[in-house]
């Protein structure tokens, strides 16, 4: 890793205090050369903000929006700031993951490996830490599907191997300064859903390649088990952005049609499973 390597990680806080705590803890565990964090409130309500800057002082940057910008917004803040304290590389990372102590220097041995793109690690649930969560990003745009390979395997190696992959997860997403000069920044439109994937295909479009790297590593709380409730709210969201995402990068109409229906289809019998185990709210 070079001397002149400043590393921005990017942590989007609202009203998560036990979660981003215990992410910007092992953020602080990380080998090799510190990086500055950014911790970017979202308008928390909770204190959560002012308790963790008490806690970790200069350990942190403290950005306080004054407002929930939602997940494009608020890492947009983030972003411009580093990329402004002349960062030569940005991680955007959920407050609710737990980074493994060899983070960086997985993502900068594959990146001497495939020079500038998008790296994401591998992913682990973390209430089931050899349970996978994301082993690299499906993509069918044409019709609809998107989908995190591996998701709910245990992890037997069996995706081991550093490659290109369709899309690379906000969850997680590690890329060098001139990428996101070339890209710009995350569409602030997209409400929770498809942000990172927009983001991928820009930068596809862009030239750089999305690649998965195994031996970088992160645990997700997500449950393995239920995999989160559903709502109505989620439903439009993920509507809206989808209708969004398909006008941006599918061209023709009638595709975009066609996969809007398969996509409605799919989620009808999600809602309709939902409904009868009482994960729909």
């Amino acid at each position: 890793m070079p001397d002149t390597t400043r590393i921005a990680i990017i942590v989007l806080n609202w009203n998560g205090l036990a979660d981003t705590r215990e992410c910007l803890n092992s953020l602080f565990a990380l080998e090799g050369e510190k990086p500055a964090i950014y911790m970017v409130d979202n308008g928390s309500t909770d204190g959560s903000a002012e308790v963790l800057q008490r806690e970790f002082g200069d350990k942190i940057i403290l950005i306080a929006n004054e407002q929930n910008l939602l997940y494009a917004g608020g890492n947009n803040v983030g972003i411009q700031r580093a990329l402004k304290d002349g960062c030569s590389h940005l991680l955007l990372l959920n407050n609710d993951t737990i980074a493994d102590s060899l983070l960086l220097r997985e993502f900068f041995r594959a990146e001497e490996r495939s020079g500038d793109g998008i790296y994401c690690p591998k992913i682990y649930y973390a209430d089931e830490p050899k349970k996978l969560w994301y082993a690299g990003g499906i993509l069918k745009l044409k019709r609809a599907r998107t989908a995190h390979r591996g998701i709910r395997e245990t992890d037997n190696g069996q995706y081991d191997v550093m490659e290109e992959t369709g899309w690379a997860t906000g969850c997680a997403l590690f890329a060098p300064r001139r990428v996101f000069e070339t890209v710009g920044l995350l569409d602030e439109s997209f409400q929770l859903y498809s942000e990172d994937l927009d983001y991928c295909l820009r930068a596809r479009d862009a030239g750089f390649p999305i690649i998965y790297v195994p031996a970088a590593k992160v645990w997700h709380k997500v449950s393995a088990s239920i995999g989160g409730n559903l709502s109505r709210r989620k439903l439009v969201r993920k509507w809206n952005s989808l209708r969004r995402l398909l006008r941006k990068h599918v061209p023709n109409p009638l595709t975009r049609l066609i996969a809007l229906s398969d996509f409605t289809v799919t989620e009808t019998i999600r809602v309709f499973f939902a409904f009868v185990s009482g994960r729909l709210k």
